[in-house]
């Protein structure tokens, strides 16, 4: 019996090697398969390129016109690859709520009127303009591109030239230009990246004025003079909860709140909410637990970080990362300029920028960036209970 007994753990030990060796010469066989074969290479320009998309598809567009052309009764001379239809064409113009299945390719100019529906890819090696109400899949093009009103893009649209998108406008993915963004009032995107974006009533100045020297509260950290203690007290701060976290890094336990514009040399991080009145210049980062909110005229030249909400008041400049893990609004007259960069604005949640706000760089948000008015601008800062001027409207912060 007890023979019996043993023989059975034996086959039963031999089929679970067996079971767990199979696994392992899947793995081997395939190994074997690759081996001695070129590695493909990694595009590291896919996350560094903002206009990747439409790089690749003008990259595609090359390697198809190099296919045989065939001719068509309806539409003319035309390029097939598998089911799609692509049609090269000098120019073209269409005329009100037109449709067109196919990849188009223009050598020139292309126009269509209100209404029309572009369901694939369209290269424009001139400049296009695009009728009212139209929808479409995406597009590039070499010159200028105009987008009338209430155009709905349900992926990307690129341009060498001055991308335009006129009021109501939406896309559904990226929006490029190696020139400028126009964003009139009412657009919404996922985000947007230029050497200029600006909105509607843009004054035509970037970086803007500069502010000059300013006499300012310099905000002083602990060191047990008499003189630091008596600049923290007139900024409304208590040195007792400083804490250095490196040769030039504090963190303050508590809100920020001086009741005077300040100048800050160092950078500065804060466990709660931080209010800057207008005219504090910022020298160095700053990151917030809860929100960051920024009077008029205030000069940025560090980075923004906030967990919660971020506002830049009126004519603010900033030359770094703004960055809200929640909302964000740029108000009018907002410039972000670098001279030798490009300057970045992202939130979390929706991004909302007033009219005559210009910068070079990059917009994005994990749900919208929208070009809003002035009334919808007083609604943000009502819902967050802060004043056109950033400052509290009581006591009580909200993040």
């Amino acid at each position: 019996m007890s023979d019996f007994i043993a023989w059975r753990f034996l086959l039963f030990a031999a089929a679970f090697g067996l079971l767990v060796y199979f696994q392992f010469y899947l793995g081997h066989r395939q190994w074997n398969r690759l081996k001695g074969e070129q590695a493909g290479e990694i595009d590291v320009n896919y996350v560094r390129t903002e206009n990747y998309m439409a790089q690749s598809f003008r990259m595609k567009v090359k390697d198809w016109l190099q296919l045989p052309v065939s001719e068509d009764r309806e539409f003319g001379p035309v390029i097939m690859k598998g089911r799609e239809r692509i049609r090269t064409l000098p120019g073209m113009d269409m005329a009100d709520h037109a449709t067109c299945d196919d990849i188009l390719v223009l050598e020139q100019n292309f126009s269509c009127g209100q209404g029309c529906s572009l369901t694939r890819e369209v290269l424009v090696h001139g400049n296009s303009n695009i009728g009212s109400e139209s929808r479409l899949q995406s597009m590039a093009a070499d010159g200028d591109l105009m987008l009338g009103e209430k155009v709905t893009v349900a992926r990307w649209v690129d341009s060498s030239g001055e991308l335009t998108l006129s009021a109501g406008c939406h896309v559904g993915s990226r929006v490029t230009s190696l020139t400028r963004i126009r964003l009139a009032v009412g657009v919404e995107i996922p985000s947007a990246s230029a050497p200029q974006i600006v909105t509607a009533a843009w004054d035509s100045k970037l970086p803007g004025d500069d502010p000059g020297p300013r006499e300012l509260l310099e905000i002083a950290f602990p060191d047990g003079s008499e003189a630091v203690e008596e600049s923290l007290a007139a900024a409304k701060l208590n040195a007792k909860r400083f804490v250095q976290l490196g040769g030039d890094t504090w963190l303050y336990k508590g809100h920020v709140r001086p009741p005077v514009p300040v100048r800050l040399r160092r950078k500065l991080a804060v466990a709660e909410d931080c209010y800057f009145p207008g005219g504090s210049v910022l020298e160095f980062d700053v990151k917030a637990g809860g929100s960051i909110f920024l009077g008029p005229s205030c000069v940025v030249r560090g980075n923004l970080v906030a967990d919660g909400h971020v506002f830049l008041g009126p004519g603010c400049r900033f030359s770094g990362l703004v960055h809200a893990g929640k909302t964000l609004l740029l108000s009018r007259g907002t410039r972000g300029f670098r001279p030798d960069g490009m300057v970045a604005v992202y939130a979390g949640e929706d991004l909302s920028l007033e009219t005559d706000v210009a910068l070079k760089g990059k917009i994005a948000s994990g749900a919208r960036a929208v070009v809003i008015d002035a009334a919808a601008a007083q609604a943000w800062r009502d819902q967050r209970r802060i004043q056109d001027d950033g400052s509290p409207v009581d006591q009580v912060y909200t993040s």
